[in-house]
């Protein structure tokens, strides 16, 4: 009895401390991408918006965050891409960002003699035409410098898509990070999810 009383004396009775409730999943991959640095900046700024992808049903990715989407499907960047595709592009009269009868080499060095009757010669729009282009990737890059321009693709911008271009004429790969190289079909393939074909 002594031995209750002081136990249940004036003494306040200290309580476990109080459990946090549980993190959610996004919660605990924001934690972790913060802690991954600056780097990881691009996709913790997505995470926010993936809600609202259900909402809209499309994505519009940087190369970076396409990439990073296969180690977390659920990373997806919802922004206002308003693209058209090349399609598109070859059948509007009007609302060009540019001439239409600006040439892809005027954007996109290509003043080997081997592009000399086809890119270096021809405009955007006889490129997103063209049958010499068999990868589609002259038509698909020339459809994507039109959204840019035209302010409907917010994760790309011009020197990437020139850098592109160069990259995969020169070496036949893209270089998107320090570990991750595309082919010309996979930066093609990136171009399509963006802006359809």
């Amino acid at each position: 009895m002594a031995n209750d009383q002081q136990q249940s004396g004036n003494e306040p009775q200290q309580l476990p401390p109080p459990v946090p409730p549980a993190m959610p999943k996004h919660g605990a991959t924001r934690r972790r991408l913060a802690k991954a640095g600056l780097g990881a900046a691009g996709v913790l700024w997505t995470l926010e918006s993936h809600a609202t992808l259900s909402k809209t049903g499309f994505v519009c990715e940087s190369p970076s965050a396409y990439e990073s989407a296969g180690l977390n499907s659920n990373i997806a960047t919802e922004q206002r891409c308003r693209p058209l595709s090349p399609t598109m592009w070859c059948f509007i009269q009007s609302g060009w960002p540019c001439n239409k009868t600006k040439r892809f080499a005027e954007v996109f060095s290509c003043n080997e003699r081997r592009f000399a009757t086809t890119y270096y010669r021809d405009s955007l729009l006889a490129v997103m035409k063209a049958s010499y282009d068999r990868d589609k990737i002259g038509c698909h890059l020339a459809a994507a410098y039109l959204n840019v321009i035209s302010d409907r693709v917010p994760v790309l911008d011009v020197p990437t898509l020139k850098r592109m271009w160069s990259e995969l004429k020169v070496s036949g790969h893209f270089k998107v990070d320090a570990n991750t190289y595309w082919s010309v079909t996979e930066v093609r393939n990136y171009l399509v999810s963006i802006h359809g074909r």
